[in-house]
């Protein structure tokens, strides 16, 4: 299985500093099989030093793929006892789970020690995916998003760690409430500003033909699925959605990265 990808960031009409960070990495496996791994940050616009927050946790993922998942994938230690496909399968989705959790716990402490010395604060939020072959796992902390898409349908992979989402799951607001409130950009937890962060992962398979879109509040707030779907498919659709997506307002950074399989 093969991955095409594409990305795109915009700094916005009014901001001056693009508080998004994002990474798409690619790498074969001993067996021959593929992995693609994928990091969409976005610095807490109302917080300072934002950049410093996504930049930092984008850092620490390009780091892992490079240096820390070639051992989850070919393990020094695997004996004879952990040779049937399901047990190869525990060993290394658990492996990556508890490294990327590692990542978030360490990356927030980091962080807060950072701002703590400078007196400021600041903070990121994470949505991350890594396809290996036809399997994919997904992580999420804040409101960026993970969607799953294919040529009919869209599926949101991820739950948003928001104050109007949670009011939604408790029946106090509804979605249109919830997209005109003045509470819409409040996280309940984010890298770098939460003494806890619990991250959400979730896992499926990547079955062919599929693409997988990670993408910023301020590019999933004012677009709809259906045309998420059609311009997805499109040369440059991330940028026509941009485009889009400025057209209706939007002022904030813009991100987002598309994984074909």
């Amino acid at each position: 299985m093969s991955y095409k990808t594409d990305a795109f960031s915009f700094i916005g009409v009014k901001k001056k500093v693009n508080q998004d960070a994002l990474i798409i990495k690619q790498a074969k496996t001993a067996d021959g099989g593929n992995v693609c791994m994928a990091c969409l940050c976005d610095g807490m616009g109302g917080l300072s030093q934002g950049e410093v927050a996504s930049a930092t946790f984008v850092k620490r993922m390009d780091e892992w793929f490079k240096n820390e998942l070639p051992r989850v994938l070919m393990p020094s230690d695997i004996t004879e006892d952990l040779t049937q496909e399901m047990d190869a399968y525990s060993h290394y989705w658990g492996q990556i789970k508890a490294q990327w959790q590692g990542i978030i716990q360490k990356t927030n402490e980091r962080l807060m020690r950072y701002g703590e010395d400078r007196g400021i604060e600041l903070g990121t939020t994470v949505v991350a995916i890594i396809i290996i072959n036809d399997e994919y796992m997904v992580m999420n902390v804040g409101d960026s998003r993970a969607y799953e898409l294919d040529e009919r349908r869209i599926k949101l992979l991820t739950h948003d760690h928001s104050y109007v989402q949670r009011e939604m799951d408790l029946g106090n607001m509804t979605l249109e409430e919830a997209q005109n409130s003045n509470k819409k950009s409040l996280l309940l937890q984010c890298v770098g500003a939460s003494e806890v962060v619990i991250p959400d992962f979730y896992q499926g398979y990547a079955n062919t033909p599929h693409k997988f879109l990670l993408c910023s509040d301020g590019f999933w707030r004012k677009l709809e699925d259906d045309e998420m779907i059609e311009v997805c498919k499109q040369q440059n659709g991330l940028e026509k959605l941009t485009d889009a997506v400025v057209a209706r307002g939007e002022t904030d950074n813009i991100s987002s990265l598309l994984i074909s399989v």
